[in-house]
């Protein structure tokens, strides 16, 4: 199985990235659907160090330098598709909804191999 790769990172607006994949999907991700600023967290919560996100582990994932960081698949799977992946689903779609259904959708998916 082909590893997810993150090629390309870029501050959109407020806590929003969008992240590039070597399989050409495109992905925004808004931090404040998913995180509190708190603890580790707590320093995202300035926008101008919130900027500084960048690639690391050779493109399997992204962080900042305090040690925060995301794995390439969880944000390739539960972010924006901006491709229309979630073609769907509306914006007013929370992403806790999209990591349910899309939880739901995996288990699914492995109902269905097991057959």
């Amino acid at each position: 199985m082909k590893q997810i790769l993150i090629v390309n990172i870029c501050h959109i607006k407020d806590y929003i990235l969008e992240l590039s994949f070597d399989d050409d999907c495109v992905k925004q991700f808004d931090f404040t659907q998913l995180i509190t600023f708190k603890g580790i967290s707590e320093p995202l919560s300035n926008i101008d160090y919130f900027k500084t996100a960048e690639i690391i582990n050779g493109g399997r994932s992204f962080g900042w330098d305090n040690g925060y960081d995301c794995c390439a698949d969880w944000i390739r799977y539960f972010a924006k598709d901006l491709k229309n992946e979630w073609k769907d689903i509306d914006d007013s779609f929370g992403l806790k909804q999209r990591i349910k259904l899309a939880k739901r959708n995996m288990k699914d998916s492995l109902k269905m191999a097991v057959c």
